[in-house]
């Protein structure tokens, strides 16, 4: 399995918000994280690091150690680790964007695996409120209590073990159950994604996600556009195994370029729309020079 070390300029680009749900992310998996290995996963100066270590045990959801940081004794869970920063506003949008995006791809009686994922769980959100009747299948308590809310969706929850300090249930008998499923739809949510590849701070997470991947017909990741590029330390599986990669509208035309490069499409709920309309207009049109060209004949 290829590891890979970010490069240091990287995480001095992103947003606090987004160092800070990396670092609790492999917090979640590593328990006690040293201030050296988290500036190397995140590609960011120990400076870095140390500011956003403190907002972390200012909001009470991260203890500090002898040279590095522990979760603290009591964190709220989340889908993809223990707590997630208070996003921004920016943040919370692109994931209710993505996730409503995504939900136009399912349709009635389709059967549906939901990973576990901040924005997978904005997808499940959407599917809800349609009132879409499908069977969902999902490795996440919380995303189950929500499609549980449901009467129109035919729920099942594999099993596992809980992870500690997450919603995630790993191991078997889930993952026994996975190998032998063959859904129309997988909805993967992602930690990073670099070189063509998707990508995640934790070995177990990956195994896991493969197995999601490949119990599907379908397979749609639902990636936050600041992720790509990120940090990274194995992968999970080259893009180009995804049938469709839903993104958010902040993704640069530098990323989109080098993605297109490697044969990678992405699209957005903006993209698609705007799309949707240049065929309408051109089918407009054609209609309107259509009698005209008959009429020449």
């Amino acid at each position: 399995m290829k590891t890979n070390s970010p490069s240091k300029k990287h995480g001095e680009k992103l947003l606090p918000t987004q160092r800070q749900s990396y670092i609790l992310d492999v917090l979640a998996e590593q328990k006690v994280v040293s201030l050296h290995l988290l500036s190397e996963r995140l590609g960011a100066s120990f400076s870095t690091v140390r500011r956003d270590l403190d907002e972390l045990v200012r909001r009470g959801v991260v203890e500090r150690t002898h040279g590095g940081a522990m979760l603290a004794q009591s964190p709220q869970a989340w889908p993809e680790g223990p707590v997630e920063p208070t996003p921004s506003g920016n943040i919370r949008a692109a994931k209710e964007s993505i996730g409503r995006f995504a939900a136009t791809r399912i349709r009635e009686g389709d059967s549906v695996i939901f990973d576990s994922s901040t924005t997978v769980l904005e997808a499940a959100r959407v599917v809800v409120e349609s009132r879409l009747r499908i069977t969902a299948v999902t490795n996440n308590i919380k995303i189950a209590d929500l499609l549980a809310t449901s009467e129109h969706v035919r729920l099942i929850v594999p099993g596992g073990s809980r992870r500690a300090g997450t919603y995630v249930l790993a191991g078997e008998p889930g993952d026994s159950f996975f190998r032998r499923l063959h859904a129309d739809v997988a909805f993967i949510g992602a930690q990073s994604a670099s070189n063509g590849m998707l990508n995640d701070s934790r070995i177990e997470s990956a195994s896991g996600k493969r197995i999601l991947i490949g119990a599907a017909r379908t397979r749609i990741l639902l990636i936050d556009s600041w992720k790509f590029g990120g940090p990274n330390f194995c992968d999970v599986a080259p893009l180009t195994e995804f049938e469709e990669i839903i993104t958010d509208d902040a993704l640069s035309e530098e990323q989109r370029r080098d993605l297109e490069r490697r044969g990678i499409f992405v699209q957005t709920e903006k993209s698609a729309a705007a799309a949707a309309a240049e065929r309408a207009a051109a089918r407009e049109d054609g209609g309107r020079r259509r009698p005209a060209e008959v009429k020449a004949e």
